[in-house]
């Protein structure tokens, strides 16, 4: 859990680029980039569920806009085994100043937000935040491992 003001971010491959990261440092300070984190070259080859591990194990809430997240089963089962926390963009076409005026609109929303345990998704929308629950988020992968025996 994150106290308000204390909210630790991880910045994905999606969401890596400088005036992207730079803009969210200024509204939530401790933030890192995939890139800061492993090295920039490094970076390219860490597997989704390692940077999950290792960033929800810094305590830090992840933040992407790769919406396979949800549909990944591996990458679902990081997110719930690890109790990952993670605010990501419902889609890969917003462009940057799109992103970091939501970002800006839904600062508050997001503060409030952080304080909650994992694991979950809230989608960052122009309407505001859009929560999927531990519940959902386990019940994912077991579906999607029901239909493939199937």
């Amino acid at each position: 859990m994150t106290e308000p003001g204390g909210i630790r971010l991880f910045l994905d491959r999606s969401t890596n680029g400088k005036r992207f990261a730079e803009a969210v440092k200024r509204l939530f300070p401790d933030t890192v980039t995939i890139g800061e984190w492993y090295g920039v070259a490094a970076a390219e080859k860490v597997l989704d569920v390692e940077w999950i591990r290792d960033a929800t194990t810094d305590g830090r809430i992840c933040v992407g806009s790769d919406m396979r997240i949800m549909s990944n089963v591996l990458e679902l089962a990081a997110v719930v085994e690890h109790s990952a926390r993670f605010f990501l963009f419902p889609n890969n076409n917003l462009t940057v100043s799109e992103q970091i005026a939501r970002f800006d609109a839904l600062h508050e929303a997001m503060a409030r937000a952080a304080t909650e345990p994992g694991p979950w998704v809230h989608k960052l929308t122009a309407g505001g935040l859009n929560h999927t629950s531990a519940d959902i988020l386990v019940q994912r992968p077991a579906a999607a491992r029901r239909r493939a025996r199937a």
